[in-house]
C-alpha cells in the first residue's frame, strides 16, 4: 500500500470510490455524511488544493481522506476542538472489499505521521457516534473525546490527538 497526496489525475477515481463507499453504507443502513456531502466539486477542490490523501494499492485507490488546517476563531462557535488551531482529517474512505483489512489504520497512521513531521501539536477528527468502526479505529491511536454535540449538519462527536 502507498500514501500519496491526489494529484488531479485522481479526481475521478475519488469520486467513485466516494460513490462505492455511499452505496455500501446505504445498502447496510450506517450513517454517512449525507446525499449532497461531500460533493464532487468539493472532492475535486480537495485534490486541487493539495489536501486529499489517498492510499493506492495494485495502482488503485482504495482508500482517501482530507487533511485541512482547522482556523480558531475563539468567538465561532462552531470549531469543534478544545485546543486551538489543530489539523484535522475528515471524511475517510475505504472502498468496498477493503474493509477490516487495516486500510483505515494504515491511512490514520500515516495522517497522523505527516502532521507530527509538519511540527504541529495534534489532530482532531469529528466522528457521527453511530459510527462504531471509527471509533474503535481512533481509540487505537488514542484520540480522546472531547464532546458531542449537535451541529446544524448532524450530531458529532470531536476527538483529539495530542501529540
Amino acid at each position: 500500500m502507498e500514501y500519496l497526496k491526489a494529484v488531479e489525475k485522481d479526481i475521478n477515481e475519488c469520486i467513485l470510490l466516494k460513490q462505492d463507499v455511499f452505496k455500501r453504507l446505504k445498502e447496510n443502513n450506517l450513517p454517512f455524511w449525507s446525499e449532497e456531502y461531500p460533493s464532487d466539486e468539493l472532492i475535486k477542490e480537495d485534490v486541487l488544493s493539495g489536501g486529499e490523501r489517498i492510499i493506492k494499492e495494485n495502482n488503485q485507490i482504495i482508500a482517501s481522506t482530507v487533511l485541512s488546517k482547522v482556523k480558531d476563531e475563539r468567538g465561532e462557535s462552531d470549531y469543534p476542538f478544545k485546543t486551538p488551531n489543530l489539523y484535522c482529517f475528515s471524511r475517510l474512505m475505504v472502498k468496498t472489499g477493503y474493509e477490516n483489512k487495516h486500510v483505515g489504520y494504515f491511512l490514520v497512521s500515516n495522517v497522523i505521521e505527516e502532521i507530527k513531521n509538519l511540527g504541529e501539536i495534534g489532530i482532531g477528527i469529528m466522528v457521527d457516534p453511530r459510527n462504531i468502526n471509527a471509533l474503535h479505529l481512533y481509540s487505537k491511536f488514542g484520540f480522546k473525546l472531547i464532546e458531542t454535540k449537535e451541529y446544524e449538519y448532524g450530531v458529532f462527536s470531536t476527538y483529539e490527538l495530542l501529540f
